[in-house]
């Protein structure tokens, strides 16, 4: 099994990489792409025809004093920013759309792979870091698929188009004006290699402060139950401050290139002006050449600049990339389908010299050979103190994990050569703190069979006592439950919990200190409800309370990892062991 830790250990991907994954993304897009292009295109031509109006209007002026010629070219000129100003438009839209597309698929492939990973994967994640790859770093390549793809091809065919139109009018003239290119390329590509490394880690750093901000808010009633607002504050600034010693690290070596940049560009801009004029007053080019040559050289010179912003951009972009195709490229350690699916479950279960670690926590083994049979329809409570291992047993019941040593089995067969999805569709799960969406009690329950009927949503509620109270609410069914289901009562949302294992019917159930958190009038209502739900299943019950377990069919002892004792309730009692221990215990409290 893969450590949890691995996508954070796996090797970096080079912005040529990245750069590989992406143009996939954009394969469905072409004939938006190429419309695109044309238009960019045609924007291009125009913007590079305008400077030679500028020359037929300077030389008509100056040099000819050609009113009429001087009028059509203003004309031209005017049409053509018409045309740069559609194509300019329709070219923004289209790329736009198509990276907007591209987002989307590398949004969805993210989730897909995310949602996809096995347990211990998450064990070793922090959920905001996660949800900063689904929106902070996919929002970063959305720039790079759609504004910055189209800026950036915008002003390299304006830079490439400039450039032969100035070798055209003066090629003594261009070599001079190229002089300091080769200065501004080489650095271009040193600190894009030092931004990109910044961008990453700029990423972790605010992925780092999105998990304190998530984790705070979301516990927020916690937080404010023990007056730590400040405690949190504090946590978040250091978690911010970290984030912004990176990012102006980044502003800082951005500004020192940017300042380079610009000084060279308006530097070339410089010496252009001064050896032109001598060769307009030497006459060997006119005084309209000359404009038209500074005219293409400006537009080398913004395209320049703005090339090098958006190379700092992408790599950016690329080290936000490289964190989402990590994760994209991540396989899951156990497939969530593939295996076979039994014709008939009679629900035997059997742990078989069971030994189990936590991936987290290779050294320390929960389970030491457990061995234990659950046969068809029987109700079995497990008990023992904390940590020694029960809920671990309902864990590998659900394949959450798989064990290090030994085996379960499901009537004979391996649950690792079964379908995992399958097994799971056959297995209900009721926990101490149930997890209920925040959507409708109905859509609640339809969780666990998404194409059940309102009538059976009813009747499913019905059996776990909750219709009553659901019925209550003015828009009953299609109540809204809040976050976590906290506009319901701790009684109420374990009802609908159970509502919705009623309506999956499933084989196995799984109840894990179901009860436990309830008043004493709630615990009997779920109680019956549970008793209902158990009818005819292979049950295992995870339970500290005397009222859930002693109508179970056996009662088995777990301790530091083992099965330490397992008999019914009262027969346990009679012997006096780690049992009676547990209930005397228990007892004393009540």
């Amino acid at each position: 099994m893969s450590t949890p830790d691995a996508p954070s250990r796996a090797p970096a991907v080079s912005p040529r990489a990245s750069l590989r994954r992406v143009w996939p993304l954009f394969r469905e897009e072409w004939p938006v792409l190429l419309g695109a292009t044309a238009l960019l295109l045609l924007g291009s031509l125009a913007a590079l025809a305008y400077p030679q109006g500028i020359r037929i209007i300077v030389d008509g002026a100056t040099a000819r004093r050609d009113v009429i010629t001087v009028r059509n070219a203003a004309l031209l000129m005017g049409a053509l920013a018409v045309l740069q100003g559609f194509a300019v438009a329709g070219r923004a839209w289209l790329f736009s759309l198509a990276g907007e597309r591209g987002v989307k698929r590398v949004r969805e492939l993210l989730f897909r792979s995310l949602v996809s990973q096995e347990i211990a994967f998450f064990d070793g994640q922090r959920t905001g870091d996660l949800q900063s790859r689904l929106a902070s770093d996919t929002g970063s390549l959305q720039g790079l698929l759609s504004a910055q793809l189209s800026m950036a091809l915008r002003n390299a065919v304006q830079v490439v188009g400039a450039l032969a139109l100035l070798v055209y009018t003066s090629a003594h003239l261009t070599a001079v004006m190229l002089a300091v290119v080769p200065a501004l390329a080489f650095g271009a590509v040193f600190y894009g290699r030092k931004i990109r490394g910044l961008a990453r880690k700029s990423q972790d750093a605010l992925a780092d402060a999105g998990h304190v901000a998530e984790e705070s808010l979301s516990a927020i009633r916690t937080v404010r139950a023990f007056a730590a607002e400040d405690a949190e504050d504090r946590r978040y600034g250091a978690a911010v401050t970290t984030a912004f010693g990176f990012a102006r690290t980044r502003a800082a070596a951005g500004s020192i290139f940017m300042g380079a940049t610009y000084a060279g560009i308006y530097l070339a801009i410089a010496v252009v002006l001064g050896y032109g004029g001598t060769l307009v007053t030497a006459g060997e080019l006119t005084a309209g050449a000359l404009t038209a040559f500074l005219v293409y050289t400006l537009l080398i010179a913004m395209g320049l600049g703005t090339l090098a912003d958006l190379w700092a951009e992408a790599m950016r972009s690329l080290g936000a990339a490289e964190r989402v195709f990590e994760l994209i490229d991540r396989a899951p350690a156990m497939a969530l389908r593939g295996g076979r699916r039994l014709e008939r479950v009679a629900g035997r279960l059997a742990y078989e010299g069971v030994r189990f670690s936590y991936p987290a926590r290779p050294d320390q083994e929960v389970l030491h050979g457990v061995d234990l049979l659950v046969e068809p329809g029987e109700v079995v409570a497990l008990v023992g103190p904390s940590g020694a291992g029960k809920s671990t047993l309902g864990s590998l019941l659900v394949r959450l994990y798989d064990p290090g040593a030994g085996r379960l089995t499901l009537d004979g067969v391996d649950l690792r050569d079964l379908d995992p999805s399958w097994l799971r569709s056959q297995v209900g799960v009721v926990s101490q703190e149930p997890v209920l969406f925040s959507t409708t009690i109905a859509e609640n329950v339809r969780y666990g069979r998404p194409g059940a009927t309102d009538a059976e949503v009813r009747d499913a509620l019905g059996n776990a006592n909750a219709l009553q109270f659901v019925l209550a609410f003015p828009d009953g069914l299609a109540t809204k439950v809040g976050e976590r289901g906290q506009q319901l009562s701790g009684g109420q949302k374990q009802r609908v919990a159970i509502a919705r294992a009623i309506l999956k019917d499933p084989r196995l159930l799984l109840l894990d200190e179901a009860t436990s958190a309830l008043d004493a009038e709630s615990e009997a209502l779920v109680q019956e409800a549970l008793s209902r739900l158990m009818r005819g299943r292979t049950s295992i019950v995870i339970a500290h309370r005397l009222s859930t377990v002693v109508g179970a069919d056996r009662v088995v002892v777990i301790d530091g990892g083992r099965v330490v004792e397992s008999g019914r309730h009262a027969t346990l009692v009679s012997r006096g062991g780690a049992y009676a221990r547990l209930v005397e215990r228990q007892v004393l409290r009540g």
